[in-house]
């Protein structure tokens, strides 16, 4: 799921991995100037999720959060 936050791009997904549900958020945060690399931001998330959904409800909340508490990246 690929959703905006403020001027981010944040993408969500879940996993299986030795048979424990993985929730990942990838933050994609603007570029300074037109042509400059993008800069992303990973975040991973190994708990007792119940389902793939869980897990990425939980991954964007965190993504959103992170943002929060980086606001001048965010900008």
């Amino acid at each position: 799921m690929e959703i905006k936050y403020r001027s981010c791009t944040i993408h969500t997904s879940a996993s299986i991995d030795d048979g424990s549900i993985v929730g990942n958020a990838r933050i994609y945060l603007p570029t300074a100037n037109d042509g400059d690399a993008m800069e992303s931001h990973d975040m991973e998330f190994r708990l007792s999720f119940v389902d793939e959904n869980e897990a990425m409800a939980f991954a964007k909340e965190s993504a959103i959060a992170w943002i929060d508490e980086h606001e001048a990246l965010a900008l």
